[in-house]
């Protein structure tokens, strides 16, 4: 329901991805109109240009969150809600911030409130958002390879040691920064460690190419960094964790990057780059093999039932002919607990199958939206009323003002003409609030989009994009030695079954599988 505290701070941004700041202006239009139709009162505007919703790291955003522990306003509306965040994990973050002050999120185009089917429907809406932006940055990725193929540089500062030639788009030599990196190189293939490699950087006044003194990390980096000897190489470091954070230590598989020998000028020979390579591989405590890159779909949400711990995923090899199987496990040994692992496809499609039969089909849908659509309606048109009874109170009241100044004797032409106006728009408020009229029209929302929205999250069924969008629904799996228990976190009245752990034989899970299962 609307709340009767009105004070609203506007947030609007837009992002660099083919948009331009009229943008900005379209947005903030459409919510000044929303809270004049519903009688909010402005307090402040936040905007943030060319910013991304998915990162955090957008100041007037951050202002916004920090000046809302004032109490300044109790609602944040946003256009949309992927104007607020399109990574959940952020938006679950900071709408908890703004509950805890106190203020509540409205979007101008989602008729959404904090009931259980608006609550729905926001987790839906936040998880298409997320997938989309996720789905354009892998299109921008695209883009980018295309450019490190022909060896361009790929947007950012060049390396220390490089410029940008401004015609070709190349890495071009920098000689006196090229000459801190021979050094650099030099002195750590004839033996030398990280602190006198620095204290020499440091007393020569050779900075890094932010003109910051030199760190461990930042000589890390150069040494490893095979552009040095020649070798362009693109899309190497790690994807960003949830937090934003990057570990350049980490390097994605080979067949994810481009390298190209000769692709940039070299710094320093191959015989000088690979003997420092084979030293700091020596002085590295070097852990297990990376994991091959598999996703499992419910990592975080199944759990051992027998002793209550996070089943983890497992491949190996097994049988006379050596099949691979791929399953869920319980981490424990077999005489702490002897419960048995279970065949990951088969318990994913039974869980995907079950959402769909529950929430993502037209019929949910529809009933999900209607009554969001419902009670938008009704909300709004007693708002309305509300403003149009408070008008003619104070209507009525200016009209006893006039008539007990003209029963006492102060009549003139101006009181007169005032008091044919307050009847007139008495008259006139009295007849919307008898007919109803001037009800607004409601913008539906549209199942038919959120459906096909769906259908195309679940095209990267095999991606972490869509084990975040599944987890937003499912609250834990326990797994027992011959049945498993599904918990949905939907909670809809509309639906009750979802308020109770559905129970459900392993046995039922592998007969409504098409694939052949030998690990049970």
């Amino acid at each position: 329901m609307i709340r009767t505290n009105n004070r609203v701070a506007l947030y609007a941004r837009f992002s660099s991805d083919n948009q331009r700041s009229e943008s900005i202006d379209a947005q903030v239009r459409a919510m000044k109109a929303y809270c004049k139709q519903h009688n909010f009162v402005i307090v402040d505007t936040y905007v943030d240009e060319a910013k991304s919703a998915t990162t955090d790291k957008r100041p007037a955003f951050q202002q916004m969150i920090s000046d809302s522990a004032n109490h300044g306003f109790d609602i944040l509306l946003v256009h949309k809600l992927d104007r607020f965040a399109r990574n959940r994990y952020d938006s679950a973050v900071y709408k908890r911030e703004l509950k805890k002050n106190g203020v509540q999120v409205y979007s101008v185009l989602e008729n959404l409130d904090d009931s259980p089917e608006s609550i729905m429907m926001e987790a839906v809406l936040e998880g298409m958002s997320e997938y989309y932006s996720q789905n354009l940055a892998r299109e921008t990725m695209k883009g980018m390879r295309e450019t490190a193929l022909q060896c361009k540089h790929t947007g950012g500062k060049p390396p220390l040691g490089y410029d940008v030639d401004e015609v070709s788009k190349r890495l071009v030599l920098n000689p006196e920064e090229a000459e801190t990196v021979k050094i650099i190189f030099g002195m750590y293939s004839e033996g030398y460690g990280y602190s006198p490699i620095l204290e020499r950087l440091w007393k020569e006044g050779r900075k890094t190419k932010n003109g910051k003194d030199f760190v461990k990390n930042s000589l890390y980096s150069i040494l490893t960094n095979p552009k040095y000897r020649g070798l362009y190489v693109f899309n190497r470091s790690s994807a960003k964790s949830i937090a934003g954070t990057r570990n350049t230590h980490l390097y994605k598989d080979d067949d994810e990057i481009i390298a190209i020998d000769g692709g940039c000028p070299g710094i320093v020979s191959k015989e000088i780059y690979d003997k420092v390579q084979k030293r700091i591989t020596e002085n590295k405590h070097t852990g297990g093999k990376h994991n091959a890159k598999r996703t499992y779909l419910l990592s975080g949400l199944i759990y051992c039932r027998e002793c209550g711990k996070a089943m983890v995923g497992n491949a190996h090899y097994s049988g006379r002919n050596k099949s691979l199987y791929i399953t869920y496990k319980c981490p424990c040994k077999k005489y702490i607990c002897s419960n048995r692992e279970i065949n990951k496809e088969y318990i994913e499609s039974y869980v995907i199958r079950l959402l769909e039969d529950k929430i993502f089909n037209a019929r949910a849908i529809k009933q999900i939206a209607d009554k969001i659509d419902k009670r938008a309606e009704y909300v709004g048109d007693e708002r309305r009323d509300n403003v149009y009874d408070k008008e003619l109170g104070e209507v009525k009241e200016a009209l006893k003002n006039v008539a007990d100044a003209v029963a006492s004797g102060l009549m003139s032409e101006s009181l007169i003409a005032k008091l044919n106006e307050l009847e007139g728009k008495k008259t006139e408020l009295e007849k919307k609030l008898a007919e109803g009229s001037e009800r607004r029209e409601y913008s539906k929302i549209d199942t038919g989009l959120i459906l096909s929205g769906y259908a195309e999250v679940k095209e990267a069924k095999a991606s972490p994009l869509y084990r975040t969008f599944i987890a937003e629904f499912i609250e834990r799996i326990n797994v027992g030695k011959y049945t498993v228990s599904i918990t949905l976190k939907t909670g809809l009245d509309m639906f009750p079954e979802l308020n109770t752990t559905l129970d459900v034989r392993r046995q039922e899970i592998y007969e409504k599988n098409t694939i052949k299962s030998v690990a049970v």
